[in-house]
């Protein structure tokens, strides 16, 4: 698995698509959420709504600065789905890593 890699400083477009079978789905109230996590668990952005784009495809732009820690760091996509009876609304994840790196020029 190949991770991809953002220079800290920088932002960077993230995005999720939600997928039932064949078909792009949204999740309640057509909003998706995420968090990020840096690399010691601690949050940079916390439940901040994304973008919609079309259905089920939602993007955000996170803005990093020279002082975030580098690593790795975990995009949790979410948003809320009707599972119907006895479940009803429940979470459904996606999940991203990227590398926040430090380019140095010579």
């Amino acid at each position: 698995m190949s991770v991809t890699k953002y220079e800290r400083g920088n932002t960077f477009k993230t995005s999720v698509e939600f997928i039932s079978g064949s078909t792009y789905v949204d999740p309640s109230g057509n909003k998706a959420y995420l968090t990020v996590y840096k690399p010691d668990g601690t949050t940079l952005l916390s439940a901040v709504t994304g973008t919609r784009e079309d259905a089920g495809k939602y993007y955000y732009y996170i803005s990093t600065n020279s002082s975030d820690p580098l690593g790795l760091y975990v995009i949790d996509w979410y948003g809320y789905f009707d599972y119907g009876s006895p479940w009803n609304y429940m979470p459904k994840h996606e999940k991203e890593v990227i590398q926040l790196v430090d380019v140095k020029q010579d």
